[in-house]
């Protein structure tokens, strides 16, 4: 062996994606690798110095932590060859992949080989090759294009599916162990998450509920999915173990998963080379309802939204919201009234005040004192539940049934006439190709009729579906119509007003001048509805009994 002789100190570098849909058993790391070590032993001028491997990395760019740590060892003059299995190893990028070949490399003196391609950058390049190089990197290009274009797809089909798709579940649910792009709800943090709702109700703030939590010492989501044993990073954490946080409970007050509502797609890139997320518009989100089991009831979660919605806060040094923050509104200019201080050391006095009134932009002087309002407030809500629980008896006196039986043949009326609205566009549909068909219409005509009447039997056929499930609804029992009352009937023995009770049942309260009040209660069309039906029930027991007399 001759003294001059050059050495080439080589780096292997392997790289294997799915993302790319590389074939898993032929570009194996350890296929590339077995590839590579047999072709060194057969150059008696390379030496393996390091072996470079990054598994799970997209070709498309070149941002790659082992690919990074070759290219700072080819800076460090540690390395001046660089062995892949084939091109498509390097990269999948045409333009990126051509500049490492053809300038980056042969500047920086290194040695580029790639194996299945039969490319030495030290051999004399061919016309030949001159043109085999740039067109494989082109298809190889092209081929991480047309995969992109195939998983973008399946991925849409799977969100529409209500398949979930992130990497890491929600805090309060797990993958289901048969079904892994299933949720069902973990039972060991799904009563946090319903406390959490409750104390908000309650009039809680979040930075007091996450204080509450840390207390007694609930595990924050990142410490219990490190519990759960995966690998979870987020650069939010400050200290060694993860705390609860008031913007930790506002996402989970926000979130409408724990209504069972499944919402994806609010994030994409701009292609398969570009990486950073960009934000897609509302209207084009995937949003499925009723996916999963539910941990927090649909009411709650409302009410919950529209208290996020209200510019409250604590006073000084207390840990609740006053029962009717954000709900007084004045009477005259729609404003939210505001709580003021008026108190002496010996004569505490707190009242509501138009603040339109107290900047000088108009409307009356009008203000109510605090107790005097929420004591007026406590009678009105206690009749209003003995009303609604008056009905209640009412109706099981009846007979509770009729009532389901008055909407079930209602809702059936209806079905029947979708149904025969849906069988005649049926018709018409058959009935336009055959005039197709004899001559009568020409292929334009054909087309805009049949697209007219399959429009139309879409749509009435998803009514028909809309009607048959309110109807499966209410053989179970389970509408809103038939629940609301119990909103009301858990605070049948109240003596007290609570900001729960008041979020729960009341929607605003209106002040008027000389201290008029009225309450907007919510629920109110289902009130009115029933108590209509009674009185129509009523009139027809009437009606029934005199005719036997």
């Amino acid at each position: 062996m001759k003294e001059n002789k050059k050495y080439y100190h080589a780096a292997m570098y392997i790289r294997l994606s799915k993302e790319d849909g590389d074939k898993i058993e032929s570009d194996s790391v350890s296929n590339q690798r077995d590839l590579i070590r047999a072709f060194i032993e057969q150059q008696e001028d390379i030496i393996l110095c390091s072996e470079r491997i990054d598994d799970g990395y997209s070709g498309v760019n070149f941002n790659r932590p082992a690919f990074l740590a070759m290219m700072e060892e080819i800076r460090e003059k540690k390395v001046n060859c660089v062995i892949v299995k084939d091109l498509s190893r390097l990269g999948r990028n045409f333009i990126e992949t051509g500049k490492y070949i053809e300038n980056i490399f042969p500047f920086m003196g290194v040695r580029f080989i790639s194996i299945n391609d039969n490319l030495d950058s030290l051999q004399p390049r061919t016309s030949n090759s001159n043109l085999v190089v740039p067109v494989k990197n082109l298809m190889n290009d092209a081929y991480c294009r047309d995969i992109s274009i195939k998983i973008r797809s399946q991925f849409e089909i799977k969100r529409k599916k209500g398949e979930y798709l992130g990497a890491f579940t929600a805090y309060g649910y797990l993958r289901d162990p048969q079904r892994k792009n299933k949720l069902i709800v973990d039972e060991i943090v799904a009563p946090v998450i319903q406390d959490i709702f409750r104390k908000k109700l309650e009039g809680m703030s979040a930075d007091s509920i996450a204080k509450y939590l840390n207390e007694i010492n609930v595990p924050s989501p990142a410490e219990h999915k490190r519990y759960l044993g995966l690998k979870f990073k987020t650069s939010f954490q400050m200290n060694a173990t993860a705390k609860w946080t008031a913007a930790a409970v506002l996402r989970i007050l926000k979130n409408p998963l724990y209504i069972g509502t499944l919402i994806q797609g609010k994030y994409t890139t701009p292609n398969y080379k570009v990486k950073k997320r960009i934000c897609v518009p509302e209207s084009k989100w995937i949003c499925i309802e009723n996916n999963h089991e539910a941990i927090i009831d649909k009411v709650i979660f409302d009410n919950v939204q529209e208290l996020l919605k209200i510019h409250t806060r604590t006073a000084p040094k207390k840990e609740m919201i006053y029962p009717l923050s954000g709900l007084v509104i004045c009477g005259d200019c729609r404003s939210h009234m505001i709580r003021k201080n008026n108190s002496t050391k010996d004569n505490p006095y707190y009242y509501y005040v138009c603040p339109k009134h107290k900047n000088g932009k108009g409307c009356t002087n009008h203000n109510i004192r605090d107790i005097e309002l929420e004591k007026a407030v406590f009678i009105v809500l206690k009749k209003h539940i003995e009303s609604i629980l008056d009905i209640e008896e009412i109706l099981c006196n009846i007979d509770r049934c009729s009532y389901t039986s008055y909407q079930l043949q209602k809702n059936n009326q209806k079905l029947q006439e979708k149904k025969k609205e849906y069988e005649r566009y049926q018709k018409n549909k058959a009935q336009v190709y055959e005039d197709f068909k004899s001559g009568l219409l020409n292929q334009e005509e054909y087309e805009i009729y049949g697209k007219k009447y399959s429009e139309k039997a879409k749509e009435v056929k998803k009514t028909i579906q809309r009607i048959e499930e309110e109807i499966n609804s209410f053989i179970i029992g389970e509408t809103e119509g038939q629940k609301w009352i119990s909103y009301f009937k858990q605070y049948k023995t109240i003596d007290t007003l609570t900001r729960k009770m008041v979020v729960q049942l009341i929607k605003q309260v209106i002040v008027y001048e000389k201290k008029r009040i009225h309450i907007d209660f919510k629920f109110q069309f289902e009130y009115e509805s029933v108590l209509e039906l009674v009185k129509s029930i009523e009139k027809i027991a009437i009606s029934s009994k005199k005719e036997v007399m």
